[in-house]
């Protein structure tokens, strides 16, 4: 792999450094948070503010789409993964001008999840949030499953209605139903000619073999439809003009907006073939093309393919899409001179403090062999030990059904957590803590908020405490996965965390009375046989269940990392009652 990057962990950073020094005009990084992008015309006083956020690696979505008449700060994730929850909040903030904000994001559960945990702390602010998922792509859902269809690159249209109609003064729920018209007028899919690699696993995650090509390939690397010969551009045109239109009711005379983007290392030639073929094939069939946008709009880092959108247009919509934007990633008619520092900005409220709450201490008998917590933050450093030494096989195994990202952002949590701890003679519930905060403010994803809040539930359940016996752990158990309900509805069978997990809590309240070694050990083999069987289950939720059938033959990596956890944390009490 021969690729321009200083430290794979930190290109995230870099490329965000690197975009707002050579925007600097329309753009800046927030001064609280360097994982938000803020247009410099953002905050006006009695206007909606538009925000969205998603994975880097797509550039210029999404940082790309931050600037005048378009979106007023972006959250930004790591390679493939959704921003965290806290990004999200302050993206919220730094858009928020009074009048509410718009939060327009594709449908994933990690940005499903971080946006909901963001809107319930600023709404506690005062800030009022719209949300629109957008849901375009047509290859990943039928249509009478459209809500788990996935959001591609008819987010850029959604962003550019929404932001056109919060230009144009209107209210919260004005410039909602805008973009929400928006993205149910976009229809999406793509086709794969060619893999990405992601810096830090350093192969690809998936496989087009050579003559091949991937029809509804999505933008992290998820398979497609189907795979068959590549064909002639032209055939290539007319498939993805074939499906996008079979999801539509255009009649002739419509009119259509239609974007054509690159997903990385497509020569630009190539994407005005396909172009032309799709123009002149509307045209014979009575649809004419209002706009048109072709370029890299939508990326997957180097993967070679192109995707198509389409969006149906009335009059309304004709005119958003006409009014002058200006961003990094797009402009659009007329735009001033002067530069665009917003001469009015709302003032916010500072946040409001939330009450810290006491810790009630634990201080009832000890029953039996136990594990003292105070000095004991070694047990998540190895935790974190075991998470890095599987962080290529992590993502692996996440690259044959998912995006490939799984090792490297869960290695890049517990590796900070444990740089944190290091030379610390920490509690064990602090270090808890530790590691669930970096989870959720720093990593993102769905794995971050899904196992922030595991780990804040332990956390919890361990402070206050001097020491853990069977029934402690116990406790600490049904807190990891109370935490994980929270933000997740996943049941065994579902191909997920879940599938270790519960049977794992189950199966150590039910050892426990053998005492403290026996019910670890059946917690171990249980979390090992749960893992095991999403071998053969079909993905339901989640980024592989778009996958049917082709999600079964594979591990879970949720599940591995999951039982990587539980059975490292037994192996830590079990040396340690010994």
């Amino acid at each position: 792999m021969q690729r321009f990057f200083n430290d794979a962990d930190d290109i995230v950073d870099e490329t965000v450094a690197g975009f707002a020094r050579a925007h600097s005009d329309l753009v800046r990084i927030d001064p609280g948070n360097p994982r938000v992008i803020v247009s410099k015309a953002a905050g006006q006083a009695g206007r909606v503010g538009i925000v969205t956020g998603g994975g880097s690696g797509h550039e210029p979505a999404f940082i790309g789409y931050a600037g005048r008449n378009l979106v007023d700060a972006v959250a930004v994730g790591e390679l493939f993964s959704s921003p965290t929850a806290a990004s999200f909040a302050d993206a919220i903030r730094a858009a928020d001008g009074g009048a509410g904000v718009a939060v327009l994001y594709g449908n994933y559960a990690g940005d499903n999840m971080n946006v909901l945990l963001a809107r319930g702390t600023v709404e506690a602010e005062g800030i009022e949030v719209a949300t629109v998922v957008a849901n375009d792509d047509v290859c990943s859902a039928g249509p009478d499953e459209r809500a788990k269809r996935r959001g591609v690159a008819g987010e850029i249209f959604m962003w550019k209605i929404g932001g056109a109609r919060a230009a144009k003064g209107g209210t919260l729920e004005e410039v909602r139903a805008s973009a929400q018209k928006a993205i149910d007028a976009c229809r999406s899919v793509g086709v794969g000619l060619g893999p990405c690699t992601l810096p830090a696993v350093g192969h690809p995650n998936f496989l087009i073999g050579p003559g091949d090509m991937e029809i509804g390939i999505g933008h992290h690397g998820e398979p497609g439809t189907r795979v068959e010969p590549l064909k002639p551009a032209n055939a290539v045109a007319l498939d993805m003009l074939d499906i996008v239109l079979g999801d539509q009711d255009l009649q002739q005379g419509s009119e259509v907006a239609v974007l054509v983007s690159g997903l990385g290392a497509t020569p630009l030639n190539e994407l005005y073939v396909l172009y032309a073929k799709i123009e002149s094939t509307l045209t014979e069939r009575g649809i004419k093309v209002h706009k048109a946008l072709v370029g890299n709009y939508f990326t997957s880092l180097e993967m070679v393919g192109a995707t198509l959108t389409i969006m149906a247009l009335d009059e309304e919509l004709k005119e958003l899409l006409d009014l002058e934007a200006q961003a990094p990633g797009l402009t659009c008619g007329q735009t001033p001179s002067p530069a665009m520092e917003a001469t009015t900005r709302f003032v916010r409220k500072p946040a409001k403090q939330t009450a810290t709450t006491s810790v009630t201490a634990k201080t009832g008998p000890i029953h039996g062999p136990s594990v003292p917590v105070a000095g004991n933050a070694v047990i998540v450093e190895q935790l974190a030990q075991a998470i890095v030494a599987n962080k290529a096989y992590l993502s692996e195994i996440d690259g044959l059904i998912g995006d490939g990202d799984h090792g490297v952002n869960m290695a890049k949590g517990f590796g900070r957590a444990a740089e944190r701890l290091a030379g610390q003679d920490l509690p064990l519930d602090e270090a808890l803590s530790v590691l669930s905060n970096v989870l959720m403010t720093e990593i993102g994803g769905s794995m971050g908020p899904l196992y922030g809040f595991m780990f804040q539930g332990m956390a919890e359940a361990t402070a206050g405490r001097k020491a853990i016996d069977a029934e402690g752990f116990s406790e600490l158990l049904n807190a990891a996965l109370a935490g994980v309900r929270r933000t997740s509805s996943a049941q065994p069978g579902d191909k997920t965390l879940m599938d270790t997990l519960l049977p794992a809590v189950e199966a150590y309240d039910s050892a426990k009375s053998m005492g403290f070694r026996p019910a670890l050990v059946a917690m171990r083999q249980a979390a090992e046989t749960g893992r095991d069987s999403t071998m053969d289950l079909v993905a339901r939720i989640g980024r592989a269940s778009r996958l049917g059938e082709r999600s079964r033959g594979v591990l879970d990596a949720g599940a591995t990392s999951c039982c990587l956890i539980l059975t490292t944390f037994a192996t830590a009490l079990e040396t340690q009652i010994a």
